[in-house]
């Protein structure tokens, strides 16, 4: 592993120099608009994932699926969500959903005083402050595999929801895994998980009167497109509509 975090890491500093001489536009970011010759690869101490995050913002393309998905959706619609929540949205996703001439996300996340997330408010995802039914949109990546308590945390999404809403909801799979369970979760890790999930997960989200769809970037989103956008073809997100 760390052989290939530090060739991980070489490649990604010579990217920055290749970038300066040859100004190829292969690759797009749907996110800010930034094109180049690829994407950085992503490097910690226990993974390394070639050619994911946008050298402009730092988006994944897990976010640069969900941007597609969210202009799809947008093209169908008749009119704009008007109030979008995001549970530690990332700063690159929102910039995105307000550049698109859609209202404000506001941004929650456990610890209001987080600098990474910059959040407008404080909530616990299992019982957050808001009101019933007074979100159109709520977008949820990468957090539900954090919480033990998955049931109380989807059916707060489904009470603050408004009739037609639209939950965007990603969480990661473990691979080879063939139903999701509960892990403890380990106390000497910052972002631990309380969840390994599997190709099961959209019945975890069942709920009476949902629609729940899972999108796969292989099925929704073309090969040129994939590679332009750097798009993993297994990566996914799932639209839970509340009627």
């Amino acid at each position: 592993m760390a052989l290939r975090v530090v060739a991980g890491a070489a490649g990604n500093a010579l990217l920055a120099i290749d970038e300066k001489i040859t100004h190829p536009s292969a690759r797009e970011c749907t996110v800010c608009g930034w094109r180049g010759r690829r994407f950085r690869s992503f490097l910690s101490g226990d993974e390394v994932i070639p050619h994911c995050i946008c050298p402009g913002c730092g988006a994944f393309d897990r976010q640069r699926l969900l941007v597609l998905g969210v202009r799809a959706e947008l093209r169908g619609r008749k009119g704009n969500p008007s109030v979008m929540v995001g549970f530690s949205l990332s700063p690159a996703l929102r910039f995105l959903l307000e550049h698109e001439g859609l209202a404000r996300c506001f941004r929650s996340d456990i610890d209001a005083g987080d600098p990474r997330f910059a959040p407008d408010f404080a909530a616990d995802l299992r019982r957050t402050p808001l009101r019933d039914g007074i979100v159109d949109w709520v977008f949820c990546s990468h957090v539900l595999e954090h919480i033990a308590e998955l049931d109380l945390c989807l059916d707060e999404i489904h009470r603050i929801l408004r009739s037609g809403g639209i939950a965007w909801l990603q969480v990661p799979f473990e691979a080879g895994l063939a139903h999701s369970r509960r892990i403890p979760i380990d106390p000497f890790r910052a972002h631990a998980h309380a969840w390994q999930f599997a190709p099961d997960f959209s019945t975890l989200l069942e709920r009476q009167g949902w629609t729940v769809t899972e999108v796969i970037a292989r099925d929704a989103v073309s090969a040129a497109e994939r590679s332009r956008f750097g798009i993993d073809p297994d990566e996914r997100y799932w639209l839970v509509r509340k009627p």
